[in-house]
């Protein structure tokens, strides 16, 4: 999931000054696309093996995934530019530091991993070094579900074509220990609704923006949907996400294709 401040990014982004008291949250949501990639996944007989991720604190998603099946074994591997589902290689590598690590190469696409214990570590190809988190089941079957559905043409937005419902702009981050920071504003003849997640939960529904400032003293707008907040500005370029305790995290523009991806599954649950 490079930043947000900025009145720029205000553009068709104004929302209800009272919250939605029934905001929906997307665990059900959640629930329900789990549901479905583990159906995708096993009528294909593969099985998730292990995995991890990480994020470059710019934005860009670093993903280790091995499925087993029938066929034989298969990696994803995103190395934040480039992804790839096919059979692999490992070899053993060392960073100029000395350490040790495995490389995995899918086609052209490469990405270093090692384990010290509990902690995992990716390894880009530049030889940068990232703390990462497991992957899990439900992560890596909904990654493989997803891919397939890509490959099958059924990535199509239905849900979101068959409906007015307009996505207008967002951004997402992570804060380096596996937690997603994620803001979408979608706009319908019905009225503006946004998505937040805030690390801990996630709501969709009509929303508020008020003026807030970090503790330096730079200027963000602060989104509220019932009790859960999450802030965002930009400098023009970059962009960049304020969580509740005023820590600010890179972010990178959520794109279109996704944004649907999160509206289409909060209305399997409708």
């Amino acid at each position: 999931m490079t930043g947000i401040l900025g009145a720029a990014l205000m553009t068709g982004c104004g929302g209800s000054q009272d919250a939605s008291a029934d905001a929906v949250t997307t665990a059900a949501a959640t629930e329900a696309a789990e549901a479905a990639t583990e159906d995708t996944a096993s009528a294909d007989g593969i099985s998730y093996v292990d995995g991890y991720y990480a994020n470059d604190g710019n934005g860009n998603d670093l993903i280790i995934a091995f499925f087993e099946g029938a066929a034989g074994d298969v990696a994803y591997v995103s190395d934040g530019t480039n992804e790839a589902l096919a059979e692999y290689t490992v070899e053993e590598a060392q960073t100029d530091s000395g350490t040790d690590y495995y490389l995995i190469t899918v086609g052209d696409t490469a990405l270093g991993y090692y384990t010290e214990g509990s902690n995992y570590y990716l390894v880009d190809t530049s030889g940068n070094i990232y703390a990462a988190a497991a992957l899990s089941e439900e992560e890596a079957d909904a990654l493989y579900s997803a891919l397939q559905m890509a490959d099958s043409g059924e990535l199509d937005n239905e849900a979101a074509s068959a409906t007015d419902v307009t996505y207008v702009d967002g951004y997402y981050a992570n804060d380096g220990s596996g937690n997603d920071f994620i803001i979408a504003f979608y706009t319908s003849s019905a009225g503006d609704v946004a998505y937040v997640n805030d690390g801990t939960d996630e709501v969709f529904a009509e929303y508020s923006v008020s003026d807030a400032e970090t503790d330096d003293g730079t200027p963000y707008y602060l989104i509220s949907i019932g009790n859960t907040q999450l802030g965002y500005a930009t400098d023009g370029e970059n962009y960049f996400i304020i969580d509740a305790d005023g820590n600010i995290y890179a972010a990178a523009a959520l794109s279109e294709k996704e944004a649907d991806l999160i509206y289409n599954a909060l209305e399997e649950t409708e």
